[in-house]
């Protein structure tokens, strides 16, 4: 996961996130997968869990690795379901990527109109699930050059670049359906914090 320099309101925030979910037991425990969703235990909304920051378990660095790009399908699956159950119609920001910034320049211009779209639940749902798979894919593709002492990380600067930037991309689209998640819940708007910056982290894929 690509983390080097999140605010300090976006630390508090993901924290409470993943407190909360390291106190819940997953519905499902026939899982292999790092990544589930939960409900919220004060509002019951569901929620899908942080990406994880740290490697996946495995006797080899290709098997790391592969477990790694698994666990990033599994999280842009569930949140594509749930975006998609919130079936919100009405057109709205996606706030948490307000004053986000990526690495790779393409990329970054993706964000930049992505700061100014107006999105349904679907068509953010919709959205997430195309930056999560081009990023699961740009992991998957590259196994033939990773780092063994850090099987996340490839040799090749600028294609990591392009990595950790849907990295940063997706987890954001996330943030942003949880939240919704939760208002649609209560009924009430989140007051979401987003986070200024994220560079690419030693454990990011």
């Amino acid at each position: 996961m690509a983390s080097d320099t999140k605010t300090r309101e976006s630390w508090e925030q993901e924290d409470t996130v993943r407190d909360i979910a390291r106190n819940i037991t997953p519905s499902n425990q026939l899982r292999l997968s790092r990544v589930f969703r939960f409900n919220e235990p004060q509002t019951g909304a569901p929620q899908i869990s942080v990406f994880p920051d740290s490697n996946p378990t495995g006797d080899t660095p290709l098997e790391i690795r592969m477990k790694h790009f698994t666990e990033i399908e599994n999280f842009t699956f569930l949140a594509h379901v749930l975006g998609h159950e919130l079936g919100g119609t009405t057109s709205r920001p996606i706030r948490t990527v307000t004053d986000l910034q990526v690495p790779d320049e393409e990329f970054q211009n993706f964000v930049n109109m992505a700061k100014t779209a107006m999105v349904t639940d679907e068509e953010l749902a919709d959205s997430t699930l195309d930056v999560g798979i081009n990023w699961e894919h740009f992991v998957a593709s590259n196994d033939n050059l990773l780092i063994p002492d850090h099987p996340l990380k490839i040799s090749d600067v600028l294609m990591q670049e392009k990595i950790d930037s849907l990295d940063i991309i997706t987890e954001a689209f996330v943030r942003e359906i949880n939240f919704r998640s939760i208002e649609k819940a209560t009924g009430s708007q989140t007051g979401t914090k987003t986070r200024k910056s994220r560079g690419a982290a030693q454990d990011s894929s």
